[in-house]
Formats: structure tokens, C-alpha cells, sequence
């Protein structure tokens, strides 16, 4: 009887506490708000250096940033007022904030450094390409420089690579350790800020992150090292939705090439990732990326 009232209160209480529990999102459509001239949506973030990190008080970066963009276009070509909520419970855990922006439902936009993948377009609406990302093999600054990936197992003979689950960096240790580095450990953590912490304080792992925790790494004189031979420029990042969310079509309108050469989206870069990215960026879009 004990146990029937117990499970019993249970349900009430996960019941009572709202779809928020299981990281059941959701906000107005886009069809909604052309009608009521207002949205109320919902950001989701995970930490990522530039991009949304809590600052102040406050998520700040290129992704809040462009969303904020996003909002005066609304305003300006459909009246559209955006009322936005920041849910900040997975912050600290990529994979639970991939699993809550797929749950959700409606205007729900996640903010963080999420690759556009053939695997994930089956599982999320993406915006259009906001910035095309450099993942780097990076290390502490004590580890031997890795001259060619091919050697990788010598070179970094002993050490163990760190990443995070059903990401793709951690698809890209995957294939190095296919192809170079078959006795090569992965320790996983659930966030990337704790890569870059797992890397800064032991001499004995290594990662592939994205070029934004290199930069990081250089304003802060952290003892970090990149490691060329590892660089790869074929990823770009998108701001991710619910599948099939209406919110799509505004920002294809958006989000277009000639924003991203504006002088307004490269203030945006310069402020958040810091000069340096904007020369990495124009180097790749001239083909001339290292």
C-alpha cells in the first residue's frame, strides 16, 4: 500500500511540475505571430566561448547577438514584436541541450556552437549558416607539436583523447583513431568547457575543439597549443529549432550571405571572438584557411 501511494505521489509531482521536467520546450509559431503580431519564444543554450556563454549576469555572444538581429528584422518586415525566454538548464551539457531543443516544440531556438549535419537535419530545422567553424587538434602547451596527423599515435603516444558524446568532434577523434590511432582512449565529459579544462590541466589528453577555445585560450595566456596538422574548415555552425518549425522560413530570409558580409555581423564577430577569427574567417572564405 506504502509503495502504491509513493508511486502515486510521484506522478503527481512530475504531473504538477509541467513538461519543463522532461526538457519539453515550446513557444509560438511563426504562423501565430504573423497573426497576433507577437512571439513569445524560447532560447536554449549550452556554453560555448563566443558564442553563448554566461557574462554579467547574462548569456552573451555571437548567438544572442544574431538572434537579437533576428528580432529587429522581424519587427521591421512582418511587425513582429519577439519576446524571448532564456532556459538555461543545460548549460553545462551539450547532449541534454541537443535532447531539449529536439523535444520541444514551436519557436524554440538553441544557441551554442552546433554543427549542421546530414545526421542532425533529420532530427532539427536549422537556420542557414552563421559561421563556418575550424576544429582544432589542441593540447597543454608541454605537449610535443604534432607535425603530421598521419604520426599522431608517436606523437601523442600515451595520451588519451577527451571529447563529448554524439558531437562532432567526437566524430572526428572517431575517424582519427580509425585511421591513425587504433590503441587510442576517449574519456567523455558532458561539456566542451570541460574539454578545454581537462586539456589546460593535463599534458596527457587531447582534443579537437572548435577554433573559438583557441582564441579563448590566446586572449586568456592560457598554457595551450594548437596543433596545425589537426585543423579541419568544413564545418559550419547553425541555430537550431524543433523539426519542422515554421520559424525556418523568416530566417532563410534573414540569415543571407549578404548579412554575413555586413559590417554589422563582422562587429558582431570582432566583439565576441576577437580580431584574430575574423582574419581565420576571410582566410577560409578565400580558400586559404590553415
Amino acid at each position: 500500500m506504502r509503495k502504491l501511494q509513493f508511486l502515486l505521489l510521484a506522478l503527481i509531482l512530475v504531473v504538477s511540475a509541467g513538461p519543463n521536467v522532461f526538457g519539453q520546450l515550446s513557444g509560438d509559431t511563426f504562423a501565430a505571430a504573423k497573426q497576433s503580431k507577437v512571439a513569445n519564444v524560447t532560447y536554449v543554450y549550452s556554453e560555448a566561448p563566443g558564442f553563448a556563454s554566461m557574462s554579467g549576469g547574462s548569456v552573451q555572444g555571437v548567438c544572442v547577438d544574431i538572434m537579437s538581429d533576428f528580432k529587429d528584422f522581424l519587427k521591421t518586415k512582418y511587425g513582429i514584436t519577439l519576446n524571448a525566454t532564456m532556459n538555461k538548464a543545460d548549460a553545462d551539457d551539450f547532449t541534454g541541450y541537443l535532447e531539449t531543443v529536439k523535444r520541444s516544440s514551436g519557436g524554440v531556438f538553441g544557441l551554442s556552437n552546433t554543427t549542421i549535419t546530414d545526421a542532425r537535419k533529420q532530427m532539427y530545422s536549422f537556420s542557414p549558416p552563421y559561421i563556418t567553424n575550424i576544429a582544432m587538434i589542441l593540447t597543454s602547451s608541454k605537449v610535443p607539436t604534432l607535425g603530421d596527423l598521419t604520426k599522431i599515435s608517436e606523437t601523442f603516444a600515451g595520451m588519451k583523447a577527451v571529447t563529448v558524446k554524439n558531437s562532432t568532434n567526437e566524430q572526428a577523434l572517431a575517424e582519427i583513431k580509425k585511421k591513425y590511432f587504433p590503441s587510442m582512449q576517449m574519456e567523455y565529459v558532458a561539456s566542451f568547457s570541460k574539454v578545454n579544462d581537462r586539456i589546460l590541466n593535463d599534458p596527457n589528453v587531447f582534443a579537437s575543439l572548435d577554433f573559438t577555445y583557441y582564441l579563448e585560450g590566446i586572449k586568456n595566456k592560457a598554457p595551450l597549443k594548437r596543433h596545425p596538422a589537426g585543423d579541419q574548415a568544413a564545418e559550419q555552425f547553425g541555430i537550431i529549432m524543433p523539426k519542422g518549425s515554421d520559424w525556418v522560413t523568416p530566417f532563410n530570409e534573414f540569415l543571407t550571405e549578404s548579412y554575413r558580409t555586413s559590417s554589422e555581423y563582422r562587429k558582431i564577430i570582432a566583439d565576441h571572438l576577437g580580431p584574430n577569427a575574423l582574419k581565420l574567417l576571410d582566410a577560409v572564405a578565400a580558400g586559404s584557411g590553415n
